[in-house]
């Protein structure tokens, strides 16, 4: 697979379109040339372009085990066919879950090539150690935020525009980025937030009303999520997490989740240990939960 990030692969949304029209066809496959037809029609694009969008699904789709063609026939693999082709949510939980898996840590951080997803899985490591609450990253900004954060044989996780503009499609698709809440003029903006990722996960981990220790929580999270700081691949990458136990990017997940209601964050007068992580609301900044109970509401 060529770098993700590179202008050869596709963007996630063409992806999710040529997946939700086979799941719509009869046994969930079409014809080359009809799917091309359907999803690349004459006018819909600049002729040479709508014929690379088109080819670039495909190409990566089939990397990722999403189709398969024979002959000159595509079909849903069957773990593609178990979308609900509909389910937009679920299509990028099965995406993330493709990027993450496709490399292991030690490959990340001794391999500089950027093919394999490579390319953005280190810059999803890098742009998740930023605080999500102080940090807005935009063409402008990009290239002084990641300077130097990575060893020298591998560089810059984001090296040209070009990344930098595939990036602001995938960050948000995988969940691990959005758009700041206050409006902001000028170049677009991401800012580095998980809550959709984590919240995804906490649903397809636990049930609603289980409960259990915060160590045992935040590891669960770490080790399906290894790109946020404390995870694997962001450990293999030497980056720092930050002084508290949890990083700044994930603690405003955690925020989130407990203000949506999907989380709830105990911590007992009487109980000791627990992990600290950056909360506003709490005495210097800085709150501590011992346990955590998954709640009812599935905040979209």
């Amino acid at each position: 697979m060529v770098a993700l990030l590179n202008v050869e692969s596709s963007l996630p949304r063409p992806l999710w379109a040529l997946v939700r029209h086979l799941a719509g066809q009869p046994r969930k496959r079409q014809r080359l040339a009809e799917a091309e037809a359907v999803l690349s029609p004459s006018g819909l694009l600049a002729e040479v372009d709508k014929q690379r969008t088109f080819d670039r699904a495909v190409g990566t789709a089939e990397e990722f085990g999403l189709v398969e063609r024979t002959e000159e026939t595509l079909a849903l693999s069957a773990e593609a066919q178990a979308v609900d082709g509909e389910d937009l949510d679920a299509f990028y939980d099965l995406l993330r879950h493709r990027v993450i898996t496709r490399v292991g840590a030690e490959t990340l951080a001794n391999d500089p090539s950027q093919t394999q997803g490579k390319d953005l899985l280190r810059s999803l490591c890098w742009f998740l150690t930023l605080d999500s609450q102080l940090t807005r990253v935009t063409a402008r900004t990009f290239g002084n935020e990641q300077h130097n954060v990575l060893a020298e044989d591998l560089g810059n996780p984001l090296r040209n525009m070009a990344r930098w503009n595939g990036f602001t499609y995938w960050a948000p698709a995988l969940g691990f980025a959005d758009e700041p809440l206050l409006p902001y003029t000028g170049a677009r903006a991401l800012v580095p937030d998980c809550s959709r990722s984590v919240r995804r996960e906490v649903r397809r981990q636990w049930r609603p009303g289980t409960e259990l220790s915060a160590r045992d929580f935040i590891d669960g999270l770490l080790e399906a999520l290894p790109v946020l700081p404390g995870g694997q691949f962001s450990r293999a990458l030497a980056l720092n997490p930050g002084p508290l136990d949890v990083s700044a990017s994930l603690s405003f997940a955690l925020q989130r989740g407990r203000e949506e209601k999907w989380l709830k964050l105990r911590a007992p007068s009487d109980a000791a240990g627990g992990v600290q992580f950056s909360d506003p609301s709490a005495a210097g900044g800085v709150g501590r939960f011992t346990h955590v109970e998954i709640g009812a509401t599935d905040y979209v």
